[in-house]
């Protein structure tokens, strides 16, 4: 039986005045939400999808794989549901949404589900350092503090038989035409239709959640983040950093760093945890 060691860091980045993202740790739950729709109306929205997030789902035993994945559909249903609430109550906030990602850990496997393009990545076969024993619970982390600055590299380069594999797939234009072969995978950062999703929390029509299960293995690193991290800070660097004994905290923090190093085009969110044996 593994427990998870987490922590989770939002920043505004270097060119947005407010940040609309959200997040939550809590326990066995992980969320990652990025709002949209005009500054104002994306942080009520992801606000509001994280906080149903939490209260339908934190303590969720574990049941059947269909039970579980039916329950946390339905949880980002209500989530929905409630942003168009709101938005009918108030007509300025018409058109917000928000991305969602979560994570629920059960023993030695994990539940995925998102909706929009923020992402879930797991990193495997992560060497253990005598430092990552200082990972502690949840908490937020001074983004300003003093950090390395990080180069591209190479995974041929990486002495690590480790690998960072995406588990959630993007609800957007652009990963369509990635999906139809139209663009690489490596053009979406650059793409001009990259923001422009296919699913979001507010405007469900019959949508909702992806699910998936995973098997994980001690030392195993979750990463949730959104845009604002992956598109400026490629899988390699990510994986680099994961790989050198951080503890969440710091790991939260350098990834910051790195996406603000490279632009910090927009808000920037990551929550990390690590399966550690009990």
């Amino acid at each position: 039986m593994f427990k998870m060691k987490a922590a989770g860091l939002s920043d505004v980045g270097r060119l947005r005045k407010n940040n609309v993202d959200s997040f939550a740790v809590e326990d066995s739950l992980l969320v990652v939400a990025d709002g949209m729709g005009g500054a104002a109306a994306g942080e009520i929205a992801s606000r509001i999808a994280v906080d149903t997030i939490i209260e339908k789902l934190k303590g969720i035993p574990y049941t059947s794989d269909d039970e579980v994945a039916e329950t946390v559909r339905n949880a980002v249903t209500e989530a929905d549901e409630k942003i168009k609430r709101e938005t009918r109550l108030n007509r300025e906030l018409d058109g917000m949404g928000t991305t969602i990602v979560l994570a629920i850990h059960f023993d030695e496997r994990l539940l995925v589900a998102n909706v929009g393009d923020s992402r879930a990545y797991l990193i495997t076969n992560i060497v253990p350092g005598p430092d990552q024993s200082r990972g502690s619970g949840p908490s937020a982390v001074d983004a300003n503090a003093q950090t390395a600055i990080l180069q591209p590299v190479s995974m041929d380069e990486q002495k690590s038989p480790g690998e960072i594999r995406r588990l959630s797939e993007d609800h957007s234009v652009v990963m369509d035409l990635v999906r139809s072969g139209v663009i690489t995978e490596d053009e979406i950062r650059t793409h001009p239709l990259r923001n422009r999703s296919t699913r979001c929390v507010g405007s469900f029509r019959g949508e909702t959640a992806d699910v998936t299960w995973h098997d994980v293995n001690e030392n195993d690193i979750l990463l949730l983040c959104s845009d604002g991290l992956w598109e400026l800070v490629h899988e390699d660097i990510i994986f680099a950093v994961a790989n050198s004994s951080l503890p969440m905290e710091e790991l939260c923090k350098r990834l910051i760093e790195a996406a603000n190093d490279a632009g910090g085009t927009d808000n920037i969110t990551v929550v990390a945890a690590q399966f550690v044996r009990e």
